[in-house]
């Protein structure tokens, strides 16, 4: 009964694998046979592109979150106080000594046209950014100096030291809009550079798919986004499943540049998150700098206000810092590259 036991036992699917997983050569050494190792490097790859598809993912997620961006285009709200000033208040507060002057003018009339132009102005939207603030002072200039022209009292001393009074305040939101505008124009550049990541990385899980399933056509999954192209062919069960059922040990021939490509996708997101954090670091040292400079702009300034907008800066920007290395798990990615790159030296030696 014993030695029935033993050839069950022998002959059972487990051993025979065991057996066909490992050759022993003359010396004694022992070797991966050819289809076991493309097997695994199969495995490792689905392994891999799991890992990859998770970090561009919440990558993408990254780029479009909002909280930090809002922040800093609020800044640029003229009527708000967050600089430790308000625009528009700086502006009427310059405005009265000439309107003082003003006879032959509703002065009430014209303070009203001044903050409507000033405040219809887009103050937290991307296309803020786009107008700038340049041509608001344009505008104010030329509307003051019209009013200059036709008031005999008003003098062009008045209207020198009106725009001396005013262009200080209107510098320090130019240089915001125009740190905003290079964000934008930086982040829109990522979010490119990860889109063609997306679509190198579907090209590789097309060309394993294609190779493990010699009756699917490249064309018929096109239209299929990442995510469900992996769960439905490469997922580890199904690759299981496609093993378990081939008979001939030849059948599926790892591509020469498959691991090349898992490293190209890897290093290139590392490359565009690096990006990524520099953009950021250098948005939030050119905010802060200006933040900064706002304190010496005059004694008008509220720098209590100054200090509480520049602890909210670094608190949402040290939040997003962190959040951004945590939620893309990139130490997994390239762990995963690591354990398929090894595959590489797992090969049999035949002389």
């Amino acid at each position: 009964m014993k030695t029935v036991v033993f050839l069950f036992i022998l002959w059972s699917p487990a051993f025979c694998q065991t057996s066909l997983n490992k050759k022993i050569d003359s010396g004694g050494n022992h070797f991966i046979s050819e289809s076991n190792r493309e097997q695994k490097q199969f495995v490792t790859t689905s392994e891999f592109l799991d890992a990859a598809i998770n970090s561009i993912n919440s990558f993408n997620s990254l780029i479009k979150k909002e909280n930090y961006r809002i922040k800093i285009t609020s800044f640029n709200n003229p009527t708000s106080s967050d600089m430790g000033f308000s625009l528009e208040n700086e502006i009427q507060t310059a405005l009265k000594p000439l309107l003082v002057k003003a006879k032959n003018t509703n002065q009430a009339k014209f303070s009203q046209v001044v903050s409507s132009l000033i405040s219809s102005q887009p103050k937290t939207t991307a296309a803020k950014v786009a107008i700038g603030f340049n041509p608001i002072f344009s505008t104010l200039i030329s509307l003051v100096g019209t009013l200059t022209v036709q008031e005999k009292k008003i003098t062009r001393e008045d209207l020198d030291s009106f725009i001396l009074a005013t262009s200080k305040y209107f510098v320090q939101y130019e240089k915001l809009n125009q740190a905003n505008i290079l964000f934008d124009q930086n982040i829109e550049r990522i979010n490119n550079r990860l889109k063609d990541l997306q679509f190198d990385t579907k090209e590789y899980i097309l060309d394993m798919i294609t190779i493990l399933n010699k009756n699917i056509q490249r064309t018929q999954l096109k239209n299929s986004n990442t995510e469900e192209l992996f769960l439905k062919y490469l997922d580890k069960n199904k690759l299981e499943e496609i093993f378990s059922t081939e008979t001939t040990e030849e059948s599926f021939h790892y591509p020469t540049d498959g691991i090349k490509t898992g490293k190209d996708i890897a290093y290139n997101l590392q490359k565009v998150f690096n990006e990524y954090q520099k953009v950021y670091t250098d948005n939030y040292q050119q905010i802060r700098s200006i933040l900064l400079e706002s304190k010496t702009l005059g004694k008008n300034i509220n720098t209590r206000q100054v200090d509480t907008s520049l602890k909210e800066l670094e608190d949402l920007y040290n939040d997003s810092k962190n959040s951004d290395v945590l939620s893309l798990r990139l130490s997994t990615l390239f762990e995963r590259l690591k354990t398929l790159a090894a595959t590489e030296q797992q090969v049999e030696v035949k002389k």
